[in-house]
């Protein structure tokens, strides 16, 4: 072989031997390049929290719309609303919306309504001890009546309420806690008791009672039928509540005399009544919330009367009402037959006993310890 052929040879080989080590390269290269790059994994959405349960409760007032009582069950069940943060919804209907004006308990107690704003006088014919709830007559003034409310009456009510067959429960210490009752609105100038008799009168409860026995023709009516009335000649004198919510009703138009004394209605109670079923499945914390959203309002209320009492009165008196306090040998005679006719009821009835005999302890040592 000649030297120029072995040199060709050789470079030949050479070459060969590059190609090949770069063939050998590229395929063990192949794999790499032939993987896909791995997709990102999805994130997992957290599973969403189930919406809160909205419990919606359908309550009544006693009184019409506008009237002070249904702004209140209206103010108290808007800051329920928002205390529970929509969780428990309340719709507060003025009187007659569901059922009849005054018929509030039973509706609540039968489950037509869930809660009201009533009770108290409007319940005696059923319930005895009823005004005791409301306005004993002759008995205590508002505060310590809304603290033996808080801590003793509404427990004492709730014991006896199923033994007269009624299904709801009195929320301790809420309501509507209103000021003294002003005594009574006339056309006629009262100097004594004589004057009473004879005079055909809208009244209700006990005080009503009291007043027949003074020879006054007491009849009861709803206080949104008073106005019409009196107007009509239907009656000619009436018992409504405290100055600034007569003076609300437009009642300076009908009774040219206005005498004011507490001995009658020392208070004026609109009971937060709940049925006993709707508030037993109703959560714990929701419990807490009407209690101390009602118990507020409660106070509330009687301070948005209290302020606006002074100035009804001379408003009565600037659109030409008399307004005078009740002649004392009539809140004397008052008094007397009062007293006997709860002593009455108590000896005919069981828990009007229990109820009147835990009144009247609270007061006289309320009186001992603060006067009154």
């Amino acid at each position: 072989m000649s030297k120029r052929l072995l040199l060709v040879l050789t470079a030949l080989v050479m070459v060969l031997g590059i190609g090949a080590i770069g063939c050998a390269a590229e395929e063990a290269a192949a794999p790499a390049a032939e993987e896909e790059e791995a997709a990102p994994a999805e994130e997992e959405e957290a599973p969403a929290a189930p919406a809160a349960e909205v419990i919606n409760w359908v309550g009544q007032a006693a009184l019409p719309s506008g009237m002070p009582v249904h702004e209140s069950l209206v103010i108290l069940s808007e800051r329920i609303s928002e205390a529970s943060q929509g969780r428990l919804v309340w719709d507060a209907k003025p009187a007659g919306a569901v059922c009849p004006a005054t018929e509030e308990y039973k509706a609540v107690s039968s489950g037509v309504l869930d809660f009201c704003a009533g009770g108290g006088s409007y319940m005696v014919g059923d319930i005895r001890f009823g005004s005791m709830m409301s306005q004993r007559v002759g008995g205590m003034p508002p505060i310590p009546h809304l603290i033996w409310h808080r801590a003793v009456g509404a427990d004492l009510a709730n014991k006896w309420y199923p033994e007269y067959g009624f299904n709801f429960i009195d929320i301790a210490g809420a309501g509507c806690h209103g000021l003294p009752e002003g005594w009574i609105h006339c056309d006629k100038e009262l100097k004594g008791p004589e004057d009473l008799e004879g005079l055909k009168m809208r009244a209700s409860g006990d005080g009503g009672v009291v007043l027949n026995r003074m020879g006054v023709g007491a009849v009861y009516m709803p206080l949104g039928e008073v106005f019409e009335a009196m107007h009509r000649g239907l009656i000619d004198a009436y018992e409504c509540s405290n100055p600034a919510f007569d003076w609300s009703m437009g009642l300076q138009e009908v009774g040219k005399y206005y005498y004011l004394s507490p001995t009658r209605a020392p208070t004026e109670v609109y009971q937060l009544l709940i049925n006993t079923d709707q508030w037993n499945e109703l959560p714990d914390d929701l419990k807490v919330i009407v209690e101390d959203c009602g118990r507020a309002e409660a106070v509330s209320y009687h301070t948005r009367l209290h302020m606006a009492n002074e100035k009804a009165i001379q408003d009565f008196k600037d659109f030409g009402v008399t307004v005078e306090l009740l002649p004392a040998s009539i809140d004397e005679a008052f008094l007397e037959i009062a007293a006997e006719y709860m002593d009455e009821l108590a000896a005919e009835d069981p828990a009007m006993a229990e109820m009147l005999a835990s009144h009247t302890a609270f007061w006289e040592t309320w009186k001992s310890l603060y006067g009154g």
